[in-house]
């Protein structure tokens, strides 16, 4: 039931909105519409009114009978459903077309009650015309006008009963559309508000299990919005942790070998320096492989040092100005019986003879090492290295070619990443995947960039860029 909150309070949340949005559109409707009806009204009964005038001035001038008089004024008191009075000036009512509670013929008005009329003004008053109905009318009073001179009032009188119903069968019709719109409602917001919540809710169970380690877990993406587009995140997510969490398991297998084996050989060796099954006169070879063992140790001891140092941002650069194809030579010399055992071709080509970078000296010299390394690594025996220089504005581009064993287009993506290692099968031995790593962070140190192009036909070719030194002339 929990895992229903979202739900429940999206669904409770929208249905309040369209009610409370419904009911006061229902009364600000109704006020505007009563206002509107009874306008109407009074604006037909003053109509009406006149028309009353000019039925009993048809009268006075003998154009109808008293029956005919009756008639229409009956036929009015139909049309707008009121009671029409004709009161003389002095207030005494001798015409009513209907018995309208009781009736008032013969009965004398107050003079208040006539004056603004007998003035020429036309009155409209909404209660009980001074209590004489009991239940509320609607008055209307307009000047009677026999031969040009104003001989009296009419008075018409509405129930306000019989027009409240009318309002109150619109109000009604008002509220049975809004019932089935908030039903209709109900039913797309329930919808669509599960199409909100249920990948949320994936989301949050995915989350359990990745906080368990199972990274296998997906959203099922539907639509192409916000939701879709944050599940296919969580997607990407989900697959990069797994791929990461892989790399890690790997990495850890790797380094335990690479830390076991020397170890192993080291230890093999010094324990048989020690009981006397290495000969004394072998001892010294056998040191020295412990010695090389050792020193193998150290560097992957080192990285794994750079790389805590560069994840807490304890990695300060030390920038000096220096010529990086000074720099370049001197890294392909200390590599120079690498290059000899394979048999390999070295070829430097440098656009100036002499190229002054701004950069940290030994840190440049460690992607050198890398980079060539690699170059060494996975060139065939008796291949060739190309390494060479470029300029371009303010910047140099360093660039370091090999033909041999080349890079899958599936993983040129990740060479970077912390704890990938390329496939076994094309380094030919277990490694731990740390140098371009590291490589990659020192360059990004700099604020410059490196790539890497490979495909059988042009080998492969790694390139980063440093910042030239403007030379004073």
């Amino acid at each position: 039931m929990s895992r229903n909150r979202l739900f429940r309070r999206l669904l409770f949340t929208n249905i309040m909105i369209i009610v409370l949005t419904m009911a006061i559109l229902s009364v600000l409707f109704y006020i505007m519409f009563e206002n509107y009806y009874f306008r109407d009204k009074e604006k037909i009964m003053v109509e009406e009114g006149k028309q009353i005038n000019t039925i009993l001035n048809d009268y006075l001038i003998g154009d109808i009978d008293i029956d005919r008089l009756n008639q229409n004024l009956n036929v009015v008191d139909r049309l707008i459903n009121a009671s029409i009075w004709v009161v003389s000036t002095d207030g005494h009512i001798y015409i009513q077309s209907r018995d309208f509670e009781k009736n008032w013929t013969g009965v004398t008005l107050s003079r208040d009650d006539i004056r603004n009329i007998l003035k020429g003004e036309t009155i409209v008053r909404r209660g009980y015309f001074g209590g004489r109905f009991t239940q509320p009318v609607l008055t209307v009073g307009l000047p009677l006008v026999l031969g040009g001179k104003i001989q009296g009032a009419i008075f018409m009188h509405s129930p306000i009963v019989e027009m409240q119903k009318t309002l109150m069968d619109i109000f009604f019709i008002m509220l049975l559309a809004i019932s089935i719109s908030i039903f209709i409602a109900f039913i797309l917001i329930s919808y669509t508000s599960k199409r909100i919540s249920n990948p949320l809710k994936e989301m949050s169970i995915a989350t359990e299990k990745m906080a368990k380690g199972d990274f296998s877990t997906k959203i099922n993406v539907v639509d192409d919005d916000e939701i879709g587009d944050l599940a296919k995140s969580f997607n990407a997510m989900s697959s990069e942790l797994g791929r990461m969490d892989n790399a890690r398991r790997e990495f850890v297998a790797n380094v335990s070998h690479e830390l076991r084996s020397p170890l192993s050989t080291i230890q093999g060796y010094i324990d048989g320096v020690v009981d006397g099954t290495i000969p004394m006169e072998k001892s010294k070879f056998y040191l020295e492989i412990a010695q090389k063992e050792t020193r193998r140790m150290s560097r992957l001891i080192s990285e794994l040092l750079d790389i805590t140092k560069m994840e807490s941002g304890a990695f300060p650069l030390n920038l000096v100005e220096f010529d990086i194809n000074e720099l370049i030579r001197l890294t392909i010399i200390k590599m120079e019986s690498r290059i000899n055992e394979k048999d390999l071709m070295v070829k430097v080509d440098f656009e100036s003879d002499k190229d002054i970078v701004e950069a940290d000296k030994d840190k440049i010299e460690q992607v050198l090492t890398n980079l060539i390394d690699n170059a060494i690594k996975f060139s065939n025996p008796g291949g060739y290295i190309h390494i060479s220089t470029e300029k371009s504005k303010e910047k140099i581009y360093v660039k370091v070619h090999n033909k041999g064993k080349t890079i899958p287009k599936g993983e040129i993506d990740h060479i970077w990443d912390r704890f990938y290692k390329v496939d076994k099968s094309r380094s030919g031995s277990p490694g731990v995947g740390l140098g371009l790593y590291i490589v990659r962070s020192i360059i990004n140190l700099h604020n410059e960039d490196i790539w890497v192009t490979s495909s059988d036909e042009e080998g492969t070719t790694f390139t980063f860029t440093l910042k030239l030194k403007k030379v004073k002339q």
